[in-house]
């Protein structure tokens, strides 16, 4: 069967660009021919603009204080899109066409392929920058659509027309969401509730596409923080830090006290500056601005994955963030757990209270818990793609 796949796939964004390579390549393990279709709008290049662009008056003040005042930042945003780019061209399957605006989609001849699928990620989320009603696939009604795990966000609310939405949903073969509250929104009752493309895969799966100097992350740095509290000297372990878009104070005033060892359970007294662990920070894209040292990493995709395995801990608001240091077993420290419905659902899967701000994703008993979770969401997931024949 030849699929599309329709998502925030060119988003300067670990979480997005992950989930989209992950559904790829579940449904090409499943025995199917598989695209992303290469849709990039101009909302979401004016949101992940180049180092140099006028293509806003936004973007071009700012590139105007690049070039003027900060010419380490255009550097550092050259080289994660770069990365990213390289990513994307050795990893995902695009269309051989690019498309950039809906009646683009609209007059193409979409006949070649069996089926188009619309997720995962927010690309149902209203309120996005990049939001458009292409990703409810109206572009086309020549094939059959299915909705694998989308999502309308952490937070639903109405933004701007939706009186054309529910039309769309009814010609829909099958929809899925990755969380309920997007179900609610949209009110399309009791459809199955699936994971994120992300978490259809194990560690090892991950561990192949890592830059080869941390392919195999070293068994100690899974140790927990917990147990560990402040005794932890070893000089190649960090903290790893991501909070997409604007800083997050509190993610930040965290991670200095997960690494001067004000955090964990025997934590007695505040480390001196030669014993703390570093704390390397990654950005989205749209935040690439945040640029403040060299502890500011410009890294893709893959290279994102390699820094949580390699990485003692990790701290931040993402909700990628808290799934791969999940999956690679490694402590998560996180301010705003209980405000997010999809956290909220993984982390009481793991039994764990989305209240507290400490994820001790090494533990045994949790991991046990997790595999247990996942793997009964895998089966949901197989079970939605074998009842359409895929």
């Amino acid at each position: 069967m030849k699929i599309g796949i329709i998502t925030f796939h060119a988003a300067m964004n670990y979480g997005s660009v992950l989930q989209a390579f992950a559904l790829q390549e579940y449904l090409r393990s499943r025995g199917n021919d598989v695209r992303i279709i290469d849709f990039r709008s101009a909302a979401q290049r004016r949101l992940y603009p180049a180092p140099v662009s006028f293509g806003s008056l936004y973007n071009a003040k700012h590139t105007v204080r690049r070039l003027l005042c900060d010419w380490k930042e255009v550097r550092f945003m050259a080289e994660k899109q770069s990365a990213f780019r390289a990513f994307a061209s050795g990893r995902l399957r695009l269309t051989d066409k690019c498309f950039k605006t809906g009646s683009a989609l609209r007059s193409y001849d979409w006949s070649c392929f069996d089926m188009i699928v619309s997720g995962s990620d927010q690309i149902w989320n209203t309120s996005a920058i990049d939001f458009s009603e292409v990703y409810f696939l109206n572009f086309t009604d020549r094939v059959r659509k299915v909705a694998y795990a989308p999502s309308a966000g952490p937070h639903p609310h109405v933004s701007g027309s939706m009186s054309g939405i529910p039309n769309l949903l009814s010609c829909y073969e099958a929809i899925s969401v990755r969380e309920k509250s997007t179900a609610d929104f949209f009110s399309l009752g009791d459809v199955p509730v699936l994971p994120d493309p992300v978490l259809l895969h194990d560690a090892d799966f991950y561990r192949t596409m890592m830059p080869g100097a941390l392919k195999s992350p070293s068994d100690s740095n899974a140790v927990s923080l917990h147990d560990a509290g402040g005794s932890l000297t070893e000089k190649e372990r960090y903290v790893l830090l991501y909070s997409p878009g604007k800083r997050n104070r509190a993610a930040e005033m965290l991670a200095d006290a997960v690494s001067s060892g004000m955090l964990g359970k025997n934590s007695a007294a505040v480390l001196p500056e030669d014993r703390r662990m570093p704390v390397f920070r990654v950005t989205d894209g749209a935040s690439a601005g945040q640029y403040a040292g060299p502890d500011v990493l410009p890294c893709g995709p893959d290279g994102f994955l390699s820094l949580v395995a390699g990485s003692a801990c990790t701290v931040g608001t993402s909700f990628h963030l808290m799934v791969f240091s999940m999956l690679f077993a490694r402590d998560f420290w996180c301010p705003d757990a209980a405000s997010d419905s999809r956290k909220i659902r993984l982390l009481t899967a793991a039994g764990l209270d989305p209240g507290s701000t400490f994820f001790p994703f090494s533990s045994p008993e949790i991991q046990s818990r997790l595999s247990s979770a996942l793997a009964g969401m895998r089966q949901n997931a197989d079970k939605f793609w074998t009842s359409l024949g895929v």
